[in-house]
């Protein structure tokens, strides 16, 4: 269990990320902006989303025994262990990335 302050700032990191991505959305979203906003912040922003990516996509790369160093090790069989790789984390960026409509609940 985490501390109620923990939960808080859980929150509010979360609410920031997803309000970022609201907005980068919405701003180029076609039929909300016109296109000079659209590429103005296609220019912006489509740089930093494919660094955030890369961040993690590199933060969760598998070590020399196919285990994920990004993942958090988790006790399994009386021991410590990480989750093979491609851990949970690259599977969803992955089919985010094919099937962005996926994201959304349909």
């Amino acid at each position: 269990m985490i501390s109620d302050a923990l939960a808080r700032a859980f929150h509010l990191l979360d609410q920031d990320m997803l309000g970022y991505l609201d907005t980068v959305e919405r701003l180029t979203d076609e039929r909300e902006s016109d296109d000079e906003t659209v590429r103005a912040v296609a220019r912006t922003e489509v740089p930093r989303l494919i660094a955030a990516l890369r961040g993690t996509l590199t933060n969760h790369q598998a070590d020399a025994f196919g285990l994920c160093l990004g993942c958090a090790p988790t006790w399994l069989d009386g021991r410590f262990t990480r989750t093979p790789w491609p851990c949970p984390v690259v599977d969803a960026a992955h089919a985010f990335l094919k099937d962005p409509d996926s994201i959304y609940p349909r």
